[in-house]
């Protein structure tokens, strides 16, 4: 939600928090749906034109990445180091790429920085680089891609769903992250 979320106070007083992502993307809107209902909240799940959103009406959840947008490092350095890995789980698949390298793309250098210290503590060498106007966190070697796969749980990399067909992956998800609860807006 960080990479690829909106936020929207509408003219009705409500707060939309919301997800888009292209049709062949639409993995990444189910594993938000997942998460977002185990939070108790009601998802309003729906394809429009060549995309797939996931919207949710909720006042404490529009607060808390209203919080995370306004100073995503503080927030990154006060989670868990398992809440650190799913972080940058998701950025990975909001806001990376994966080829023969992972590269995770964001303009906050120091949150970038912060990140590499992290995959540094897991033994992931990686490297934060000036892209244009923004920053890359790039992981390139072998190794450190493998062990990058086995650590973080991303839809891009596959980790998340190994030796799972396609039409088995939101049972998963939703096995997987059932127990799983967002940060309330108060860490």
């Amino acid at each position: 939600m960080f990479g690829d979320g909106t936020l929207q106070k509408r003219k009705n007083k409500a707060f939309a928090v919301w997800i888009d992502q292209v049709r062949r993307n639409e993995d990444i809107v189910r594993k938000a749906k997942v998460l977002l209902e185990n939070q108790g909240l009601k998802v309003h799940f729906y394809g429009y034109g060549n995309k797939t959103r996931a919207l949710v009406y909720s006042k404490e959840l529009f607060l808390l990445f209203q919080r995370i947008r306004k100073e995503p490092l503080k927030f990154f350095k006060e989670l868990s180091k398992e809440a650190k890995k799913e972080f940058i789980g998701g950025l990975l698949d909001a806001d990376g790429t994966v080829t023969d390298r992972v590269v995770i793309y964001n303009r906050e250098k120091k949150l970038l920085e912060a990140m590499r210290e992290t995959l540094k503590e897991l033994g992931i060498n990686a490297r934060v680089y000036k892209f244009g106007k923004i920053y890359g966190l790039q992981v390139h070697r072998k190794r450190d891609l493998n062990l990058l796969k086995r650590t973080i749980r991303s839809l891009k990399l596959g980790t998340c769903l190994p030796s799972v067909k396609k039409h088995r992956r939101l049972q998963v998800l939703k096995d997987e992250y059932s127990r799983r609860r967002l940060p309330s807006a108060g860490t």
